[in-house]
């Protein structure tokens, strides 16, 4: 007889992807300053809800492979970081030449590992798993101790 799930997995994804966008981008964005959200905390809440959603409807409803889902994580790339939050790192052009594939580095865990992790398919993909954790890390340190 089948397991029956207690959690659906379009949930657990939501659940899995909320954390990450709040860790990685309080880690990236804010250095794990709790000014970060003083003015701007509607959006990032909106950012922090909103896009798990998102892609957990993408994934589990509309059934998107990885192909479309890399898409869609470049299309909330340009939201967040062009549209919205505006990083420098990708307006100015010698510097996105590194800022576009650093972000797709920090934007990949939060699309992808939650993803990963309900499909029991961290041993598949754990070379992506360490480069991007690395990637995220650093980016993090430098927000920390390279800001103001």
């Amino acid at each position: 007889m089948p397991k029956k799930e207690l959690i659906p997995d379009s949930i657990q994804y939501f659940l899995l992807s909320v954390i990450l966008w709040f860790v990685v981008d309080f880690g990236t964005a804010g250095g794990f300053r709790f000014y970060y959200y003083e003015k701007i905390w509607p959006t990032i809440l909106l950012f922090y809800l909103g896009f798990p959603l998102i892609f957990s409807l993408l994934i589990f409803r509309l059934k998107w492979n990885n192909r479309r889902l890399f898409f869609g994580m470049l299309v909330t790339v340009f939201i967040v970081e062009i549209l919205f939050t505006r990083n420098p790192l990708l307006m100015s052009f010698p510097n996105l030449l590194w800022g576009i594939p650093l972000a797709v580095l920090i934007y990949i865990p939060l699309v992808y590992f939650p993803l990963w992790l309900i499909r029991k398919a961290i041993k598949q993909h754990l070379m992506i798993i360490l480069l991007c954790s690395i990637s995220v890390l650093a980016v993090t340190l430098l927000t920390i101790f390279g800001g103001k």
